[in-house]
């Protein structure tokens, strides 16, 4: 599901990234489903179509060991106008003290 969803984030299709790569799209649907797997220049070349990276499709880590979870997390916030990312950064940082400090109060 990550090729799913690297495609999703930047708004694109299979069909798309099949002719970038210059695969069928019979091909792509098999990657997809996993029934097979792109080799090494296809997949680098699909990770960098999608701005991600060939370890992280493979994986589900990138480059600093982030998951899929952190991923959409940086994803989301890269879209937010500069407020907003000052916000967001704000209330999470907020929560994530109130958390803390609710665990170690147990």
């Amino acid at each position: 599901m990550r090729l799913k969803d690297a495609i999703k984030a930047q708004n694109t299709t299979h069909e798309w990234v099949a002719g970038k790569i210059g695969v069928p799209l019979s091909t792509f649907r098999k990657w997809m489903t996993r029934k097979t797997y792109p080799d090494l220049k296809e997949g680098v070349e699909m990770a960098k179509l999608l701005e991600t990276s060939a370890e992280f499709l493979a994986t589900g880590l990138d480059r600093e060991g982030l998951n899929d979870d952190e991923i959409k997390l940086i994803n989301a916030y890269r879209k937010l106008t500069p407020p907003e990312q000052e916000n967001a950064v704000l209330a999470l940082v907020a929560w994530a003290g109130k958390r803390r400090r609710w665990l170690y109060s147990q």
